[in-house]
C-alpha cells in the first residue's frame, strides 16, 4: 500500500546523489504571511510533505494533508499544532495505490466546498522492489504518476469553478533524467528495473505537469509547475537499503551530504506562496528557481499520448474528469 509506508520524498538520481548547492532559499524560506487561503498536499505527514504542510500552517494557511494510515495522520496533526499553536490542519484518508481510495478522497474533497488555493501532489515511492497496486499497475508508475493524475483530474472541475488563481504543483525529481516513457512495456513487465521505473514516473510527473497546463489553456486561472526538491534526508529511500550489502553504509555517508527535509521542502513551499511566481506556469524549478528539464520532457507528442494512456488506465475504475480540452 503507500504513502506513510515507503513515502514521501528523496528525489534522489541513480549514481548521482546530488542536491543544488545550499543557499539562503533552500536554508530558510521567506514567510509569506496568508489569511483565508487554503492547501491540500499528498502525503503530508512525513518528510519532505511534513514540512511543507508546517510551513504553510505557519504562514496561515488552512491544510489538508491526504494520508493512508489515519493514527499517522493524527500524529502528524499533533506534531504541526505544537509546532503551530495557531494552524488549522485536518487530514483526508488517501492510499494512492488504489484508485478506489483516490475516488473516495476526491469525492470528500468535493463534499467540503474548500476551495482550495494551492494542490500539492507531493506523496511518492521509489526504487520499490517490482510489486503492483490495486489495480495491477506497476507500483512506482501507479502512486507516483496514476494516482496523483487521477487524482488531480477528479478534483480539477472543483479547482477551475474557484473564483481565484489556483496552484497545482507537482513534486518530481532530477531521477527524471534517467527516465523514459516505455510505451511498450509501461509496467516493466518484461523487464524490471528499480531505478529506471521511478526515473519513468518521475518523468511522467513532469510531462503530466506540461500537459495539463497546454491543456489548460493561456487564460487559466490555474498555474501548473513541478520541481525537484534536492536529494532528501527522508523515508521515502528505505527500499534502497534492499539492492546490495554495501548500500546501508553508503547511505549513511551520503547522508553527510543531503538536504534536511525542511530545505527539501523549500522549492515546494517557494512555488506554493511566493509572490513571486504567480502567473507563472509550465515550469520546472530546482533551488526555488527556474531550471530546464529533460530533452524528453518538453516532447509534446509523447505528453499526449501519455495522457490518453493515463485517463484509458485509470478511468477503468474512476470517471477521470473532462475539465480541459484537448
Amino acid at each position: 500500500m503507500l504513502i506513510q509506508r515507503v513515502q514521501v520524498s528523496s528525489h534522489a538520481t541513480r549514481g548521482v546523489f546530488r542536491s543544488p548547492p545550499l543557499t539562503s532559499r533552500s536554508a530558510a524560506v521567506a514567510v509569506h504571511a496568508t489569511t483565508n487561503r487554503s492547501v491540500f498536499i499528498t502525503g503530508g505527514n512525513t518528510g519532505i510533505g511534513y514540512e511543507t504542510a508546517k510551513t504553510l500552517a505557519a504562514q496561515g494557511f488552512c491544510v489538508t494533508i491526504g494520508c493512508r494510515d489515519p493514527a499517522k495522520a493524527a500524529a502528524a496533526l499533533t506534531r504541526i499544532k505544537e509546532a503551530v499553536p495557531s494552524a488549522a490542519v485536518d487530514s483526508v484518508a488517501l492510499d494512492l495505490s488504489d484508485l478506489n481510495s483516490v475516488s473516495d478522497c476526491a469525492k470528500r474533497v468535493l463534499d467540503s466546498g474548500i476551495q482550495y488555493d494551492v494542490w500539492i501532489n507531493n506523496a511518492g515511492v521509489m526504487a520499490c522492489p517490482k510489486m503492483t497496486t490495486s489495480q495491477g499497475f506497476e507500483y512506482q508508475l501507479g502512486v507516483n504518476h496514476l494516482g496523483h493524475f487521477a487524482l488531480t483530474n477528479q478534483v480539477l472541475p472543483a479547482l477551475k469553478a474557484a473564483d481565484k488563481p489556483v496552484r497545482i504543483i507537482n513534486v518530481a525529481s532530477a531521477a527524471h533524467l534517467f527516465g523514459k516513457i516505455d510505451f511498450e512495456d509501461l509496467m516493466r513487465d518484461r523487464s524490471y528495473d528499480a531505478w529506471e521505473a521511478y526515473g519513468q514516473s518521475k518523468l511522467a510527473n513532469i510531462m503530466f505537469s506540461y500537459e495539463l497546463n497546454r491543456r489548460l489553456g493561456a487564460d487559466s486561472k490555474i498555474t501548473v509547475n513541478c520541481l525537484h526538491p534536492g536529494v532528501v534526508k527522508t523515508e521515502l529511500g528505505r527500499c534502497v537499503y534492499m539492492y546490495t550489502w554495501y548500500m546501508p553504509l553508503a547511505i549513511e555517508v551520503m547522508k553527510f551530504f543531503m538536504l534536511e527535509p525542511a530545505q527539501g521542502a523549500a522549492t515546494s513551499i517557494h512555488l506554493a506562496s511566493s509572490p513571486e511566481v504567480e502567473g507563472v506556469t509550465g515550469k520546472y524549478y530546482v533551488d526555488c528557481r527556474r531550471a530546464v528539464s529533460s530533452n524528453d520532457s518538453y516532447n509534446r507528442d509523447t505528453a499526449s499520448r501519455l495522457w490518453e494512456v493515463s485517463q484509458e488506465l485509470t478511468g477503468a475504475v474512476v470517471p477521470v474528469a473532462e475539465a480541459v480540452a484537448a
